[in-house]
């Protein structure tokens, strides 16, 4: 028997049972609000809230490979070290008292998934642009496969 794959749905009772929350973040503007929502849910829940920027320094995709070197996967970083203490602060100063940041490198979704088991995170919650048709196909979406790939339900904030 096939465990099942993507998010498990979240029942009415399991609301109050949300104690630690993932929001990943690139700096965009729909990552910010999923950090926003993320702050006020924490509030009312009295949960923590992990903040994770994934740093994709080498890509394999259906059309193209890339690596960066060393100067340029650093810089990657500490922008991301950067983006994810501002959104940790900015939390904090909104009232959010537990507040974690992290900086991980790989593949933006898989990274998700496993640091949300890693944490036993009880919800993600993340941006979503919203793309369709070949503009989703050409950029591929994150916030789908960690849909796919995560068993931490998942609230999608556009």
């Amino acid at each position: 028997m096939s465990t099942p794959r993507g998010p498990r749905p979240i029942q009415a009772e399991d609301v109050n049972e949300i104690d630690r929350i993932l929001v990943p973040i690139d700096g965009s503007n729909c990552s910010g609000k999923a950090a926003q929502f993320a702050g006020r849910l924490a509030k009312r829940l009295s949960a923590e809230v992990h903040v994770l920027f994934v740093s994709e320094t080498n890509y394999a995709g259906p059309w193209f490979y890339y690596m960066l070197d060393d100067a340029v996967s650093k810089k990657i970083r500490q922008r991301g070290r950067t983006i994810a203490d501002e959104a940790a602060e900015t939390l904090r100063e909104s009232g959010v008292s537990d507040v974690e940041s992290h900086i991980e490198e790989g593949h933006p979704g898989e990274v998700i998934a496993e640091m949300a088991a890693r944490l036993d995170a009880d919800l993600i919650v993340m941006g979503t642009h919203g793309r369709r048709g070949l503009e989703r196909a050409l950029m591929g979406s994150v916030a789908r496969e960690v849909a796919n790939v995560s068993t931490v339900p998942l609230l999608l904030v556009k």
